[in-house]
């Protein structure tokens, strides 16, 4: 049975922004775990850190983009069983943060629950990290930040934080503009990376007018949406 399970946040996809000891840990373990959404699909995890885990032994996990949670179980139990009978010490890898909206979060909490020794190493998340490909800051002093999945209730949350940040853009533009009347979109500006750290990377930065959301769909797309404050008028 397996020793230890480290869970790998690789980062948003600039290999110089993996942590040092993310690289010790992926050094050192005698297998490597990389999530996968469909059997054929490469890893864009595994494409991270391939150089660093040349020669140790790869196995896919497979967690496809499905709503049935049911049927999802049954993933999250198959790449459980894969990985217990593992020997030594292993890690799996994950895009970003293991603790922000991470499918290892899934596969942590059937490793605590069978008493498997497991340790998160942190990775650069995407907000923070697109953040940093915007040139802007994220928060500053006393605002307030909220993160959205898909943007979901986002129009209980204009007015109310600082910084929104969604995660997945899919009809971003549409639930703004429905959101708010044109006299309101002045007071924001938003900028969309899309497939950040990538080739085909797409930097917007501006007003919500100034945004072309066509295009944005990809799941690696994020927008920070940030209230326009009077000292920066």
């Amino acid at each position: 049975m397996v020793e230890k399970v480290y869970g790998v946040g690789v980062g948003p996809g600039d290999k110089e922004l993996l942590t040092l000891k993310a690289v010790k840990v992926l050094k050192k373990v005698e297998r490597i775990f990389v999530p996968v959404s469909k059997e054929g699909r490469s890893s864009l995890a595994y494409y991270i850190v391939r150089d660093i885990v040349e020669g140790k032994p790869v196995e896919e996990l497979l967690f496809p983009m499905i709503g049935d949670r049911e049927r999802l179980k049954e993933y999250y139990q198959r790449a459980f069983d894969s990985v217990k009978s593992s020997e030594g010490e292993v890690a799996v890898i994950t895009l970003g943060d293991p603790t922000l909206y991470s499918t290892f979060s899934y596969l942590w909490k059937l490793l605590k629950r069978n008493n498997i020794p497991v340790e998160i190493v942190n990775g650069v998340p995407s907000p923070v990290a697109c953040a940093g490909r915007l040139n802007i800051p994220l928060v500053e002093g006393e605002e307030k930040l909220v993160i959205l999945p898909r943007g979901e209730d986002l129009e209980r949350y204009l007015g109310v934080f600082d910084t929104i940040v969604v995660m997945k853009t899919k009809r971003l533009g549409e639930i703004l503009k429905r959101a708010l009347n044109r006299g309101e979109r002045d007071k924001y500006l938003i900028g969309i990376v899309s497939k950040g750290f990538w080739e085909d990377e797409k930097i917007q930065w501006g007003g919500i007018e100034d945004i072309d959301f066509q295009g944005i769909n990809h799941y690696l797309s994020l927008a920070i949406i940030k209230r326009i404050k009077r000292e920066d008028i």
